[in-house]
């Protein structure tokens, strides 16, 4: 079944719109969809809406970055995007986040790039403004001639103009998501390039926190890793979900959707909160 549970916006680091996707969505019959943008909910109610008069499945989604020492997300789907615990708490991370912003920008001017923090808001009106705008700007203003290096010689993790992210404990995320009545599932768990007893352990620990499913089906997993991530799966009785990771311009390596096995995309799709569940026979 062709579907995408894991891809971005330009709510977060995306770059094309809500509307977009679900255009490209139609366009390339995909059948259920879910936009996850990183610490915001923003966008969820248009892309439902959109979603339902195209004929294509929707399922609320966000991920949300955690505290780790190296990559680590946790998507959530279902969420009652009205629940105030999950609004105010991604509000905070999405304030630390502008700290963030404005601790690069302050750097970046101190090596002679020089973008005011009011340029960042004014070129990017409502939009969640993270790292790949602050790329795009410093490619426009001629101080990188890419995107990739814009990253590699100033804003990436061996930048100069380097800055960490305050993020939420991996417990804090997956309560969070469950507050709100979502399903917690960890994105791309190779990210946490961890040996495969370390990857189950520390799974082990996030299903004891209420995890309930792993990112079986990422784009870039070849067979292997999936048949890997499935035994994990089953041997911890976790959902195996799946998504591109789509960015559009940002990552385009990655495309909008992807193929999962119909017993895999039931599964999940039946495991969703009332709220946002629907009939298998309308796939």
């Amino acid at each position: 079944m062709f579907v995408d549970f894991h891809c971005h916006s330009d709510h977060s680091d995306g770059t094309n719109s809500v509307a977009g996707i679900i255009e490209e969505s139609l366009d390339k019959r995909i059948i259920a969809l879910s936009i996850t943008d990183h610490d915001t909910l923003a966008g969820q109610v248009e892309a439902s809406e959109l979603s339902s008069q195209m004929g294509i499945r929707y399922v609320k989604g966000v991920e949300i970055s955690c505290d780790f020492h190296e990559t680590l997300d946790i998507l959530g789907y279902g969420m009652i995007s009205s629940a105030a615990s999950i609004e105010n708490n991604l509000k905070e991370v999405r304030l630390k986040r502008d700290l963030r912003n404005t601790r690069i920008l302050s750097r970046l001017r101190s090596l002679g790039v020089h973008i005011a923090d009011e340029e960042l808001e004014y070129s990017f009106p409502g939009e969640s403004l993270g790292r790949p705008h602050i790329a795009d700007l410093i490619v426009k203003k001629g101080y990188a001639d890419s995107i990739e290096e814009a990253f590699s010689r100033f804003i990436g993790r061996e930048g100069r103009a380097y800055v960490e992210k305050e993020k939420l404990s991996i417990k804090a995320a997956i309560e969070l998501i469950l507050s709100a009545e979502g399903i917690p599932v960890l994105a791309h768990p190779l990210s946490m390039t961890l040996d495969r007893n370390r990857t189950v352990e520390m799974i082990r620990t996030m299903r004891s926190y209420g995890l309930k499913g792993i990112e079986v089906f990422y784009k870039t997993y070849d067979i292997e890793t999936r048949n890997e991530l499935l035994e994990i799966s089953k041997e911890l009785d976790l959902l195996a979900t799946g998504g591109s990771d789509y960015h559009g311009e940002h990552k385009k390596n990655l495309e909008l959707g992807i193929e999962i096995p119909d017993n895999f995309v039931f599964r999940f799709l039946e495991s969703l909160p009332s709220h946002d569940r629907f009939d298998n026979q309308d796939l």
